[in-house]
């Protein structure tokens, strides 16, 4: 079971939720420790204000080194503000071996193969963290899931909840998914449609 209200409303960003609220053990896990989501480079000033009242501290970008040149953080560099870090759990160099994967899983356990350290470097900086941390990618769907399934796993969050909150992403991001579904090329519409999806199981 998930806990309802999870998910933060904080302009412009479709994918923000709280990891709190979730079944662990005979309890649920803690809110304000960790937020998982999409690009917060679309927040508005209003968004950034909402993330600022809301206690984050630290912010982990996800994302490559020229997804981030592209659409620069509001957080870097962090002169005032969160602690901000850029830790792409896919780097320029891999990101066409992993965009070639056959299916999700495996591009999934690719990801994972090939970014050990990336990961190391994630989880260390959670655990040394003071306040928030907020995490998140492009969409707050493939490398942010993978992360936040490890965090809630690690915390003894139940497997069903954990598929659960994967799961939230298809509600939440089910406008964005026919904006980006209206531009694609039809021969590439089934195929991004199983991309898109975040199945629990």
């Amino acid at each position: 079971m998930v806990t309802l209200g999870r998910k933060l409303d904080w302009p412009d960003c479709r994918n923000t939720r709280d990891l709190g609220g979730l079944q662990c053990g005979t309890g649920f896990t803690r809110a304000r420790e960790m937020v998982r989501s999409d690009n917060i480079s679309n927040l508005t000033a209003e968004g950034v204000q909402a993330m600022w009242a809301y206690g984050v501290n630290t912010v982990i970008d996800l994302r490559s080194e020229s997804e981030v040149a592209t659409s620069p953080s509001p957080f870097a560099p962090a002169e005032s503000g969160p602690r901000y870090l850029n830790l792409p759990l896919i780097d320029d160099s891999s990101s066409p071996k992993v965009a070639a994967a056959p299916g999700m899983a495996e591009r999934y356990r690719l990801i994972l193969d090939h970014r050990p350290s990336a990961f190391a470097q994630v989880f260390s900086t959670v655990a040394a963290a003071d306040g928030a941390v907020l995490f998140h990618c492009f969409a707050g769907k493939d490398r942010t899931g993978l992360v936040a399934a490890m965090l809630l796993s690690l915390a003894g969050a139940k497997t069903d909840a954990i598929a659960a909150d994967y799961g939230e992403t298809d509600v939440n991001l089910a406008s964005k998914y026919e904006e980006w579904l209206a531009t694609a090329k039809p021969e590439r519409l089934d195929s991004m449609r199983d991309e898109l999806r975040c199945p629990p199981e």
